[in-house]
């Protein structure tokens, strides 16, 4: 049957579209701000809240008017937004608001010329007869409210600070709104990219609408279709192959029994030693290749029928049925054991409690056929990372190189420093099988401190979705 990807819509955005119709947002918006500060700025000077840059200008000229014409400073009041001083010509002080000091900044100003300018404040110097009249104002808008006047001062800087305020909250919010979007958009990647990742195939792509998003998306989804046919393929040939294997262990079962029972035959009737020799060798050799067809059914079974049922373990009872097993399996023989916890483990552990009691057992008891009389064999329970370790120790003569590289492999049975007997090298693989099944891993190394083997079995001390 023919698959059929399907395509990004034809309406998909461009991201560079998209970048762009968020920057004109961005730009109208600023326009719009300043239109409306100007709008606000326009209103308030219209209505008199504010007050125009030269209003203590005219308010200057008109007093200056006045002072020509012999008439006298009008009294103290909160409207006036100017500052003066009246002095005798040589500079001596008579009266005013200028204190002493900006005073004689001022006469200094002024001798030159009879106004000058220094932003934000202008300076007139007016002379009428004996006298000479000094005043300082400033240039810039103020509110028409003598306790605002006296709280901002300057209104175009608090008027700047406003928008600087509004241009900040604008920007932060709508490249909030962009980032939002986007990661909406490279949501949908994500969920495919952990699907692919967890092999969890059986699912259609869902496109964002973002043209380099779904060029993407597309490309993954051919990847999906043909990682799925090639696990298809994979899952097919390795089922042949073990029926082939089970095929094969069956039929030569048949003859297998008959050797042996011809041979158990032979042993009973008068034979030479010579004769005996020999059928002692086909008896037990029919016996070695018995077990190889029982380690060939296990092989088999370990990697097609393992049922794997997730659920929290109690680490602490676990690590107690452990124990006991390993005292067990221990008693008949000269061997100490000791299984021991070390701090900050977790309360519990995610997986399948017989699959893992399964595995460390057969580690367990592949570290007692190697731990000499009189030794002990240790397993150690603790973090590793994220991971939970088991780790089990032995007293033995360690890995060779070799052994190291491969002793995880099917029907590997390692040098003679590690050979086993009554095992065809299915232990350590069906425990990696199950590790690997957790999402953990098997790792084999020798004891630094002191002869012997170390095996770890590392499970996810978290729950992996």
């Amino acid at each position: 049957m023919e698959i059929i990807n399907p395509k990004p819509r034809r309406s998909a955005t461009r991201l560079r579209t998209l970048f762009l119709k968020y920057l004109a947002i961005f730009g109208a918006g600023t326009i719009c701000l300043l239109l409306m500060m100007v709008f606000l700025f326009s209103l308030s000077l219209s209505s008199g809240i504010l007050l125009p840059a030269n209003y203590a200008e005219k308010q200057v000229a008109e007093v200056r008017t006045a002072i020509l014409a012999g008439q006298q400073l009008p009294p103290e009041d909160p409207e006036r937004l100017y500052i003066y001083g009246r002095y005798t010509p040589e500079g001596t002080l008579l009266e005013g608001s200028l204190a002493v000091k900006p005073g004689s900044r001022i006469w200094n100003r002024l001798q030159a010329a009879d106004s000058t300018y220094d932003f934000p404040y202008g300076y007139l110097k007016v002379s009428f007869q004996n006298e000479i009249y000094m005043f300082r104002y400033l240039l810039t808008v103020q509110f028409h409210n003598p306790s605002l006047r006296g709280i901002f001062p300057h209104v175009e800087f608090i008027m700047l600070v406003i928008f600087f305020i509004a241009f900040l909250g604008g920007t932060i919010g709508l490249s909030s709104s962009f980032g939002r979007r986007l990661a909406d958009k490279m949501s949908v990647l994500q969920e495919t990219t952990r699907k692919i990742q967890a092999e969890d195939l059986n699912f259609t792509v869902q496109f964002s609408g973002i043209a380099e998003i779904d060029h993407i998306l597309q490309s993954m989804d051919q990847m999906k279709t043909a990682l799925k046919k090639s696990l298809t393929q994979q899952w097919r040939l390795e089922q042949n192959r073990r029926m082939q294997i089970s095929a094969l262990a069956h039929d030569i079962k048949t003859p297998l029994t008959i050797i042996r029972g011809n041979a158990e035959l032979l042993s009973e009737t008068e034979q030479t030693e010579e004769q005996k020799l020999y059928t002692e060798y086909i008896t037990d050799s029919t016996a070695q290749l018995e077990s190889y067809m029982k380690s060939l059914f296990e092989m088999v079974y370990a990697e097609s029928s393992l049922s794997y049922h997730p659920a929290a373990i109690d680490l602490q009872k676990f690590k107690d049925k452990l124990s006991g097993q390993m005292l067990a399996l221990a008693a008949p023989i000269d061997i100490s054991v000791s299984c021991v916890s070390a701090p900050g483990l977790p309360d519990s552990l995610h997986g399948d409690s017989a699959l893992l009691e399964r595995a460390l057992m057969n580690i367990i008891s592949n570290a007692m056929d190697h731990a000499p009389e009189g030794s002990t064999v240790k397993m150690t329970i603790g973090m590793e990372d994220d991971y939970i370790r088991f780790c089990v120790t032995d007293e033995g003569p360690g890995f060779s190189p070799e052994v190291l590289r491969r002793a995880a492999e099917q029907f590997y049975m390692g040098d003679s420093s590690r050979r086993l007997q009554g095992h065809y090298g299915m232990g350590l693989y069906i425990a990696r099988f199950i590790a690997q099944l957790h999402g953990g891993n098997l790792n084999l190394a020798n004891r630094i401190s002191c002869p012997g083997g170390e095996v770890s079995l590392d499970i996810p001390a978290f729950r992996q979705n």
